[in-house]
């Protein structure tokens, strides 16, 4: 499963936000495009502390992503 077909099944469509951890604190993104296998973000925040990123091509193979429906940076 490609990283655009999880937010396919998972309805994540442009403009949701995303919040995972890797072990060194939670980090915030939010998809700007879900493209034919490929997820395009920006970095929101960083263990709590805004750290906007310009938009990348993001994997979302290496973290449990789930939608950041608390509002929590």
């Amino acid at each position: 499963m490609t990283d655009a077909d999880l937010c396919r099944k998972r309805e994540w469509p442009p403009g949701t936000r995303l919040i995972g951890d890797e072990g060194f604190g939670p980090t915030v993104i939010e998809i700007t495009a879900v493209g034919e296998t490929n997820v395009l973000a920006k970095k929101i925040s960083h263990g709590g502390v805004a750290d906007v990123d310009d938009e990348a091509l993001w994997t979302l193979k290496y973290r449990d992503w789930k939608k950041n429906e608390t509002g929590a940076r």
